[in-house]
């Protein structure tokens, strides 16, 4: 009896492998065969769950296969496939497009001057090379011309505190290149008669941005002024204290008001040190009235500064 019913489980199992075996090949593949074991004789009945055995039958399961195992080593490389089929020939070149890769190519020209290839193809296919010299550089072009030397009368002290000692006028060079003072004078003009009184005649050159103090002592106005010559031509001019329109000097009338007048009230101090100046520093915009005004700092050759 003993090995019947082994022989009959193991028969159960088989049927109950193939009925799970076409379960699976009817919907979603299983992956664990449940089964329920009778209490006497080691039978098998297959059952889609364990909830499904009876009271006095045991479940038991198993999976259908194990894990995945590692990847085992490649296999051998197989033989080489047929040859595929000989593609189409190309168009043949020509010989002016494979020497049309010289272009430009360094070369010597016959004056030894470095040069390069030029390819040239005629209509019939005949080729010219030539070895053509690059052309002269051109020389930079010169630098533009700087300013050209501008002098102006820039600090007058014509009115010190007690007597009056030590004036001077200054004069700035207010352009980009170096001044000639060869013909140049600075003219004191009495505002009373319109006439000089008074004539310095300065020499040397004066730098891009120099100053020059000229010392003079000039009248105390109402009005008085000054003239800053180049042989005939007025380079600038200053009337303080009033206006000198026709000023005559070495018989020719020059009006030393330039724009507007400087007001009567913008004049140098006997109370207070200072000075007439241009501010800012070298400011010449052809009107009195802007670019003047009275500063208690004295700057005698240097930058002038505005100060109350």
């Amino acid at each position: 009896m003993k090995t019947i019913a082994i022989a009959a489980a193991a028969a159960a199992v088989f049927v109950a492998a193939g009925v799970a075996l076409a379960a699976a090949a009817e919907g979603e593949p299983e992956t664990v065969i449940h089964a329920c074991k009778h209490p006497s004789g080691g039978w098998l009945r297959q059952v889609t769950g364990p909830a499904q055995c009876r009271r006095r039958e045991q479940p038991v399961s198993w999976n259908v296969e194990g894990p995945k195992g590692e990847k085992g080593d490649p296999g051998a490389a197989g033989a080489p496939g047929p040859q595929g089929p000989k593609g189409d020939k190309g168009d043949p070149g020509t010989v002016g497009t494979g020497l049309k890769t010289l272009d430009g190519v360094p070369c010597v020209a016959a004056d030894s001057a470095a040069g390069e290839i030029k390819v040239t193809v005629g209509a019939g296919g005949d080729v010219t090379l030539t070895c053509e010299a690059a052309p002269d550089e051109q020389p930079p072009p010169p630098p533009p011309p700087g300013d050209a030397a501008k002098l102006v009368i820039n600090e007058v002290d014509y009115d010190q505190v007690g007597t009056d000692a030590n004036g001077f006028v200054e004069i700035h060079n207010a352009g980009g290149t170096p001044a000639d003072l060869a013909n140049v004078a600075l003219v004191a003009v009495n505002g009373g008669d319109n006439a000089e009184y008074a004539r310095e005649a300065l020499t040397g050159t004066l730098a891009a941005g120099g100053y020059l103090v000229v010392p003079i002592e000039l009248q105390n106005g109402a009005p008085d002024g000054l003239a800053l010559l180049e042989g005939a031509t007025l380079l600038d001019a200053l009337s303080y204290e009033g206006a000198i329109t026709a000023a005559t000097i070495g018989g020719q009338t020059y009006n030393l008001v330039e724009g507007t007048a400087l007001a009567a009230t913008v004049a140098d101090s006997n109370t207070a040190d200072g000075s007439l100046s241009r501010i800012p520093d070298g400011k010449d915009t052809n009107d009195a009235a802007s670019d003047w005004a009275f500063t208690t700092t004295v700057t005698r050759g240097a930058a002038n500064v505005m100060a109350p």
